[in-house]
């Protein structure tokens, strides 16, 4: 198996919770799914469906700060400005490794050239972002070992066993992560993870008996918790 692996960053990004309704709750980093869709803009499909897999590594501290904007909303088919608020991050950063046979080579030579067919953004329009190349990696194979330590962002159901090794960290779980998109604006499963908070290792027990579909491989000489 393949990866690529590259870096997006912006002023503001928000990745909007489906729950969420009078105020535009985010999720605390990209998901899996904006990346797959930022995928398929860079290299030119608009419905993307594919099995590769993702990985997240938070590159800059996870911070949010909520903004009231006038938003365009539709009302008896007469449009209007409505304030909304709307949870932003703030100075979002993330190196993301896409791994698998499918898509891996189109998406290599895009970021090589430094192109994109369609506009990528953080979530929303008005948070563009421009992916840049880190690494490619042409043999990605399963991480086995029982203990990992990762800067990827872990879903719980690879966990066993949590390993605190240091006081100062921050850890959090976020969920309701959309996991597998299947065209047409739908999806099926949802995942959640573990994160530290300013993007530090995290260190945990693999469980033996995981999902199948998700997994710790090595990626680029690092522990990387594909999905």
């Amino acid at each position: 198996m393949k990866a690529v692996i590259f870096d997006v960053k912006g002023s503001i990004a928000h990745f909007r919770r489906p729950d969420t309704t009078a105020t535009h709750l985010t999720y605390p980093f990209i998901t899996p799914t904006a990346v797959k869709g930022m995928i398929g803009a860079i290299i030119g499909i608009t419905d993307f469906v594919t099995c590769d897999r993702v990985g997240i590594q938070l590159l800059r501290p996870v911070r949010t700060s909520a903004q009231q904007l006038s938003m365009l909303g539709k009302d008896a088919g007469n449009t209007f400005n409505r304030p909304t608020t709307i949870e932003l991050l703030v100075n979002p950063a993330y190196r993301i490794y896409y791994a698998g046979e499918q898509y891996t080579d189109l998406l290599e030579d895009k970021l090589k050239q430094g192109q994109s067919v369609y506009p990528t953004y953080l979530g929303v329009a008005f948070a563009l972002t421009f992916p840049r190349l880190v690494a490619i990696d042409e043999h990605v194979e399963r991480a086995d070992e029982e203990i990992v330590t990762t800067r990827t962002a872990v879903p719980t159901s690879l966990i066993e066993d949590l390993l605190l090794t240091k006081s100062s960290l921050t850890y959090s779980r976020a969920g309701g992560f959309m996991k597998d998109y299947l065209g047409n604006r739908t999806f099926e499963k949802s995942i959640s993870y573990i994160y530290e908070n300013d993007g530090n290792p995290i260190t945990f027990r693999q469980k033996s008996d995981a999902d199948g579909n998700l997994g710790v491989f090595s990626v680029g000489g690092e522990a990387v918790c594909l999905v």
